[in-house]
């Protein structure tokens, strides 16, 4: 372990943060949401930037319980904090429901934060006090494109709107999963495998040391009227 590797983990020493831990089933529930769920005062192990807990809010579809994410002047982030191994927990699965954009990816994604793959170490950013992320080398978003064709595409550029503010140690990777206004308003069951996406992203990286840090929402900065997604059932498992 590195000196100022040491010295960060003794600066905070005792100020135990709460994760979300897989079950012995082998499944990391990040988000139901569960009744009661709000960010106005949200469960331990839960992190927020910006006015998150003004734009996003719980609703039901049908009865079931979603995560309603609008628009807003500044970037906002909701992350929940895990424990995970990424080789044990690969799969990462949810529902969403996103209403149609003009141009360009959706304002609302998916964030994975990884960290301990990178070549030469985890001992890129140093504080003597907790980030107000947890510590991570590597961030995966997963996107919903402007058209369907985009569906797979695997891109290293971070979209510009997100670049000058963007809250992470480094620009995420962007995958975009699913798009098109045909493929709009409607409620889609997703599941990919972060192994093999972060695989592709980061080949030179050593994947078996990789663990799954964080998982959550991010939206962008724009306006009130900007689409806005819904999400459900966001669980990581083997």
């Amino acid at each position: 372990m590195s000196i100022r590797k040491a010295a960060w983990l003794l600066a905070v020493a005792g100020c135990a943060v709460p994760v979300v831990a897989v079950t012995p089933e082998g499944r990391l529930p990040v988000l139901g949401p569960e009744p009661g769920f709000s960010l106005q005062a949200p469960p331990p192990g839960w992190v927020m930037r910006g006015d998150a807990a003004a734009r996003l809010v719980v609703v039901e579809e049908r009865g079931v319980p979603a995560l309603r994410i609008g628009g807003g002047p500044d970037t906002v982030l909701a992350i929940r904090r895990t424990q995970a191994t990424l080789l044990a927990t690969p799969y990462l699965s949810w529902a969403w429901k996103v209403q149609a954009q003009d141009t360009g990816p959706h304002p609302v994604r998916l964030v994975v934060g990884f960290r301990g793959g990178r070549p030469g170490g985890d001992d890129g950013g140093f504080t003597l006090l907790p980030p107000v992320l947890p510590d991570h080398d590597r961030v995966l978003a997963i996107a919903w494109g402007d058209s369907a064709l985009r569906r797979g595409h695997l891109d290293r550029a971070s979209p510009e709107p997100r670049v000058a503010a963007d809250p992470f140690s480094a620009p995420p990777v962007v995958y975009t999963q699913r798009g098109g206004r045909e493929n709009a308003d409607g409620w889609w069951l997703e599941t990919v495998d972060l192994a093999d996406l972060y695989a592709r992203a980061w080949p030179a990286d050593e994947v078996a040391a990789v663990e799954v840090v964080f998982v959550g929402l991010e939206g962008a900065a724009g306006s009130p009227s900007d689409p806005v997604a819904r999400l459900a059932g966001v669980l990581l498992s083997r």
